[in-house]
């Protein structure tokens, strides 16, 4: 019985150092999840409310969420889903399901395939209040800003051929840190946001569409001029992304490059 109780104590005194370890500490977080050839970001604001971007090709992102949010924390304040493409939404339904998530970001193009519409049933089942891309109106939480820079507002309720063009794209602002999520975003409608005279630059951008050749042109990144990039990709992917002239495109700018392929999650911080 003692050895019980010892392990017991164990336990809980290993629970609340994790509890405690969780709790807000006065500083922006971004997690950039290792959840294989797909896009999945967590961003923990100073006060500790969360907001998810995207949710990957699989599962992976609840176990995710367990590691990087408190046990008794429920609550997720945001959820962005850039675009329905599978590698973005799939583990979405089941993080409706688990968790209360106040809002949810949709580009507002429709979607046939089953998995968009187990997400939009999820949506429907636990009454989550949809918002859809407002340029003119930025997203506020806790002091963290989100700026909808991408897609306009007239391709709600349109069939969209070409999902990846039309991924939602945030320009996230605290204090003088700025980063730019930009999904499946391929090099035309990089073309029309610069056209658009639109502000994109950012000290840290996420690569476009895993690394693809489809993105990431050079007068997009010289507009953005970030100091880091980070490829979500997985590893030995079919795809081969990140490509290689897309690499040494960045390489060639002077903007190093993480990967989670090869580098895990990728936990950054800002003050």
């Amino acid at each position: 019985m003692h050895k019980i109780l010892s392990v017991l104590f164990l336990l809980a005194s290993l629970l609340c150092v994790r509890e405690i370890s969780l709790l807000p500490d006065g500083k922006l977080h971004v997690y950039i999840l290792d959840i294989g050839q797909g896009d999945s970001f967590l961003i923990v604001t100073p006060s500790g409310s969360q907001i998810i971007i995207d949710g990957g090709p699989n599962q992976d992102v609840l176990e995710h969420l367990g590691g990087y949010m408190p046990f008794f924390d429920r609550t997720i304040e945001l959820l962005v889903i850039t675009h329905p493409d599978a590698d973005h939404i799939t583990a979405i339904p089941e993080v409706l399901n688990r968790y209360n998530v106040s809002h949810i970001l949709l580009n507002g193009a429709v979607h046939s395939s089953g998995k968009y519409a187990q997400l939009l049933d999820a949506i429907t089942q636990n009454h989550v209040a949809v918002l859809l891309p407002d340029p003119s109106k930025d997203i506020v939480i806790d002091g963290v800003y989100f700026d909808c820079i991408w897609p306009k507002k007239g391709i709600i309720g349109t069939t969209q051929s070409v999902q990846n063009a039309q991924s939602i794209v945030l320009r996230m602002l605290y204090r003088h840190h700025s980063f730019l999520f930009t999904g499946d975003l391929t090099k035309e409608s990089e073309n029309s946001i610069l056209a658009s005279g639109t502000q994109v630059s950012a000290n840290i951008m996420s690569v476009p569409h895993h690394g693809s050749h489809t993105s990431s042109s050079t007068g997009f990144l010289l507009s953005v001029s970030p100091q880091l990039g980070i490829v979500s990709s997985g590893r030995g992917n079919p795809y081969g992304h990140p490509h290689t002239d897309v690499t040494n495109r960045y390489a060639s700018l002077g903007i190093p490059i993480k990967n989670t392929a090869t580098d895990g999650s990728i936990s950054l911080e800002f003050d």
